[in-house]
């Protein structure tokens, strides 16, 4: 008979199938919510035993990797989202739904914490972030010619996340994901019209442009001055936007108050 492996050995083990695990939900680009594959796949895939591969799905749900159901095992919300949902985004949203003014408070936050990113960005971006940054450039230019401005405004998001992902710190990307959501929830029609006030598209393009070749260069200063001077821009034309949006408010109600 063989020799039952020595705890150690077993523990070994189910170390490297937990980095499997890991290492397939990334080539498989699987996100929040995705089905992972059944436990009698992943034991073939993986030549581990059932019990091996039990421990090691136990251990990513400890960590908040995976959620451990009895239809199938998905992947979880990182424990850094659940977190800035819990303290920062949940509390706020009904409080700034609705007024602007909490949106303008937002985006002042949303400087420091970009400007930031885009520092780290700048000194950890690997290839592949670069990459992705560069194709969010590339789908704000599609949705533009297509003249669709909540797509743009939504690619506009994705491209400072991908900033935030190239800066490799979860804790900042996930903060900084809570911002566009109170965002949305505050001033999304100015977000959305931000892509159709004359000449806007140009400049903020050529700042996306700037910010992308200062991370790409490794110069961490310049990428947070660039981060900086672009979102003082965004901040400065939406309150223009708000500004319009509320005087057209007051002369329609005039307006309607001298029919009575």
């Amino acid at each position: 008979m063989a020799p039952s492996p020595s705890p150690s050995s077993a523990q070994r083990v189910a170390d490297r199938v937990e980095l499997a695990i890991e290492a397939l939900i990334e080539a498989r680009g699987l996100a929040v919510g995705d089905r992972l594959p059944s436990e009698r796949a992943l034991s073939e895939m993986l030549g581990a035993s059932r019990n091996t591969l039990r421990e090691a799905l136990m251990r990513l749900g400890a960590r908040g990797r995976i959620t451990i159901r009895k239809g199938g095992n998905i992947i979880a919300e990182p424990a850094e989202a659940r977190w800035t949902a819990a303290t920062i985004a949940d509390p706020l949203a009904s409080v700034v739904a609705g007024n602007p003014g909490f949106g303008h408070d937002v985006l002042e936050v949303r400087r420091g914490l970009e400007g930031q990113a885009a520092y780290h960005a700048a000194l950890r971006a690997t290839p592949d972030d670069l990459d992705a940054i560069r194709r969010c450039i590339d789908q704000l230019s599609a949705y533009h010619e297509k003249g669709d401005a909540v797509a743009e405004a939504r690619a506009d998001a994705a491209f400072h996340l991908a900033i935030a992902d190239a800066s490799h710190n979860a804790v900042l990307r996930s903060v900084m994901s809570s911002m566009f959501g109170l965002l949305q929830s505050s001033i999304s029609e100015s977000l959305d019209k931000l892509y159709i006030v004359p000449r806007t598209y140009e400049r903020l393009s050529a700042q996306h442009q700037t910010l992308m070749d200062t991370i790409a260069a490794g110069d961490a200063d310049a990428a947070r001055r660039a981060s900086d001077d672009h979102l003082a821009f965004v901040a400065q034309t939406i309150r223009t936007i708000d500004e319009e949006r509320a005087r057209r408010e007051r002369a329609d109600t005039l307006r309607r108050s001298a029919r009575i």
